[in-house]
């Protein structure tokens, strides 16, 4: 299993292929791979998500159902373009976090209400912000988002990388990985 750095073409921003895995069986669970060149084994497997919520599963862009978009941005979370994107990265003073989204995808939905709790909760120690695949399909595919949805968590520290996840987080380990990042811990590829 070999992790690989993604370069996003964003000036500053380096991405870790990192991805929430989402398994399924008689007992629904999910981990994160936390995919640092650095970070060793016992490492990555500390990371393993375990909230008390089944895992949702993540949704490929390529099986889009012809169902109604519904909305799944509101209140303290911001949904813009790939060049506010671009320019949200570059004059960053606080973590970002960014959820790849669609209005058809219902994992999506139930993301955007932890999202809310989230901004709601950390107020301006982090920005949330959204950005819709189907109205940014280059930046999307510059990005290789392919699951549904893609969470990237981006560090105040231009040098530091972003972590990346597939599929719903809990609100809860939302906030964990802020605060790692802010520690500098392995969410933000630290020690």
């Amino acid at each position: 299993e070999g992790f690989n750095l993604l370069n996003t073409g964003f000036p500053g921003l380096t991405v870790l292929a990192i991805g929430l895995l989402v398994k399924h069986s008689r007992s629904l669970h999910s981990s994160i791979a936390c995919a640092e060149m650095q970070l060793s084994r016992k490492q990555v497997a500390a990371r393993t998500v375990s909230g008390s919520r089944p895992a949702v599963p993540v949704v490929s862009r390529r099986l889009k159902p012809s169902r109604q978009p519904v909305s799944v941005c509101a209140g303290l979370v911001k949904k813009i373009s790939g060049e506010e994107l671009e320019l949200e990265i570059q004059d960053r003073d606080r973590p970002l976090i960014v959820d790849f989204f669609a209005t058809w995808c219902g994992p999506c939905l139930l993301l955007a209400k932890e999202l809310e709790q989230v901004a709601e909760t950390l107020g301006d120690r982090v920005k949330v912000l959204k950005v819709d695949v189907d109205e940014n399909p280059v930046l999307s595919s510059q990005l290789r988002i392919e699951g549904l949805p893609t969470v990237v968590f981006i560090p105040k520290d231009a040098s530091r990388p972003a972590l990346r996840t597939e599929g719903l987080l809990p609100a809860a380990q939302i906030i964990e990985i802020v605060n790692d990042m802010e520690k500098g811990g392995p969410a933000a590829g630290g020690q």
